[in-house]
């Protein structure tokens, strides 16, 4: 297989999923490499304006974070932004979306964000089959042909249903920095044809923590606007 099969398999297994304009409600366990937990829960929306993409996410648990709001913004030819309302200030943090600043807010809760991308942006290599799981799967290399930040992902995509079970991103030294896992895919009632892994683990290799992540709601939300990502202390 080439890269216009490797193409095709990512192209049926993104297209099962929604990855724009949507609601989800998530859970959340952080655990550290000593064992220790944290739980937290969040609301986010995600959403396509035009060419603008915009994810909003809300702090719902614990008490003390309620509120928190962070707004990252994606435009197709600068520098996306991210901003981070303090309800205990009122004030708002905003800062580029650069790969470190996506680091220290993103929560591990995409599925990956190279699914909703152009993908004559990316660039496909068929790499085997591996078996994962019990499950045969097709193993693809995805790289991000405009992003020189990070370095290439490794998809392992269950052959029969196509269904994306397992993701490893890499630095662009070659060194792994994450792994993530998806489980129990349900499909989305209103949707006919789509489906949500209702549960992930995602493995951050360089802070030595991991996340386990239950979908508690999601809904497909055609409806939003500008306004629905305004920074408020909760999602209306």
């Amino acid at each position: 297989m080439g890269q216009n099969n490797a193409a095709e398999i990512f192209g049926k297994a993104a297209d099962q999923l929604l990855t724009e304009n949507l609601e989800l409600s998530l859970e959340i366990k952080e655990i550290t490499s000593n064992g220790k937990s944290k739980d937290k829960q969040y609301n986010v929306l995600i959403g396509k304006l035009g060419e603008v993409e915009k994810t909003k996410t809300v702090i719902q648990h614990p008490d003390k974070l309620k509120g928190i709001t962070i707004v990252i913004t994606s435009y197709p030819d600068e520098p996306g932004l991210i901003e981070i309302f303090t309800p205990a200030n009122g004030k708002i943090r905003k800062m580029k979306a650069t790969s470190k600043n996506m680091d220290l807010v993103n929560s591990g809760v995409s599925i990956s964000n190279y699914t909703s991308k152009d993908r004559n942006q990316l660039s496909f290599d068929f790499k085997g089959n591996e078996e994962f799981e019990g499950k045969s799967c097709y193993k693809l290399q995805v790289n991000d042909v405009l992003d020189l930040e990070n370095g290439e992902t490794e998809y392992l995509i269950e052959e029969n249903t196509y269904r994306i079970l397992k993701i490893i991103a890499y630095d662009k030294d070659g060194t792994e920095k994450s792994i993530t896992t998806y489980s129990d895919f349900q499909a989305i009632g209103q949707l006919k044809g789509k489906i949500q892994p209702m549960f992930m683990v995602n493995k951050d290799l360089k802070k030595a923590k991991h996340n386990e992540i239950k979908v508690l709601k999601i809904k497909a939300r055609p409806d939003l606007k500008e306004e629905n990502f305004s920074i408020e202390p909760v999602i209306n």
